[in-house]
């Protein structure tokens, strides 16, 4: 195998594993190609609560995190845990596992497995 197939069979399985641990499955079905466009739309609408149980987890981890490390840890960042997405988990994430102690970074790790 070549260097270059290595690297996209790499690129493939991190992004297979990383849907996994997002808690998605791939599924192949056949259906009648005129409902092909219904089965895509309601994928769509699974995936988006998917990613909104992410997101509310994802709150929640914020909300602890700055219960927990506000002063330590993100005394210079402003996200509001009601409104915060996955970018802002990402953010806090790199605080907590850059400035705090063990267990901030464990809690980063989370955030951080998250916003992937």
């Amino acid at each position: 195998m070549t260097h270059a197939n290595a690297s996209v069979n790499e690129r493939v399985n991190r992004s297979r594993e990383r849907r996994r641990r997002a808690g998605l499955k791939r599924v192949e079905v056949f259906i009648p190609v005129d409902q092909a466009d219904k089965l895509k739309a309601y994928a769509a609408q699974l995936r988006e609560g998917s990613e909104s149980e992410a997101v509310r987890e994802a709150r929640m981890l914020i909300a602890k995190a700055y219960r927990q490390y506000r002063a330590k840890c993100l005394d210079n960042i402003d996200i509001d845990p009601e409104t915060a997405g996955l970018a802002d988990a990402a953010v806090v994430a790199a605080a907590l596992m850059h400035r705090g102690n063990s267990e901030a970074y464990i809690l980063g790790r989370m955030l951080s497995r998250l916003a992937k």
